[in-house]
C-alpha cells in the first residue's frame, strides 16, 4: 500500500538541524493515515519495542550489528570479554562492521557517534526501499525522526555538566 499524501506532507529531516516536526505529530498525522496494525507496528518501532513487522526485524538485526561492533571495540580497548553484552541477530554486513571499527578508532567522542548515527542513516535508506511512499519509508522516517531529536536536543553546557557530575561521583567514591 502507498501513502502519498502522508509521506509527501512530512518534513525533511537531517542530523544535526532540529526536525520541524516531533515523534508525538509524527505519530498523529499516521494514526489516521494507517491501519490499525500498520500503526501499531509503526508505533512499535519508532519506540524500540519488539514487533513482527518484517521492517522491524531487519532494522532490530542491523542496529544490534552496529552495537555489537561497538560492545567489541570498546571491549577490546578495555581489555575486557564481550561475549556476555552481545545480542543475537540474522544477516552479517561488512560495511556496518567496517564503519564501525574505522569510527571507533577517532580521537573525537561526538565524531564517533555522528558517524555511527550517520550509518544508521544509510541503513533505513537501504530499508526503507525505492518506495519513498511505502510502509517502510514511513517507519524508516520515524527512527530517522527519532536520530534528528537526539541529536538536536544536544547542549555542549548539559554535556559538560554531565560529564562533571559523573567526574566528581567517581572522584567522591575514591578513598585517599
Amino acid at each position: 500500500m502507498s501513502y502519498y499524501f502522508l509521506a509527501a506532507s512530512l518534513p525533511m529531516l537531517s542530523i544535526g538541524e532540529p526536525p520541524a516536526i516531533g515523534t508525538p505529530e509524527f505519530l498523529s498525522r499516521c494514526e489516521g493515515q494507517l491501519s490499525k496494525s500498520e500503526y501499531n507496528a509503526l508505533f512499535a518501532v519508532v519506540h524500540g519495542d519488539d514487533c513482527d513487522h518484517a521492517f522491524a526485524a531487519a532494522w532490530r538485526d542491523r542496529d544490534r550489528q552496529i552495537r555489537n561492533a561497538l560492545v567489541r571495540v570498546r571491549a577490546a580497548a578495555r581489555g575486557r570479554d564481550a561475549a556476555p553484552h552481545l545480542r543475537d541477530y540474522k544477516g552479517f554486513d561488512v560495511r556496518s562492521e567496517a564503519t564501525v571499527d574505522d569510527m571507533a578508532s577517532r580521537a573525537n567522542p561526538l565524531e564517533t557517534e555522528l558517524a555511527i548515527d550517520g550509518l544508521r542513516w544509510s541503513i533505513l535508506d537501504e530499508l526503507a526501499g525505492k518506495d519513498m511512499f511505502s510502509l517502510n519509508a514511513i517507519m524508516a522516517y520515524g527512527l530517522k525522526l527519532r536520530l534528528a531529536e537526539r541529536w538536536a536536543a544536544m547542549d555542549e553546557q548539559a554535556g559538560r555538566d554531565k560529564l562533571e557530575e559523573i567526574v566528581l561521583g567517581q572522584m567522591a567514591s575514591i578513598h585517599f
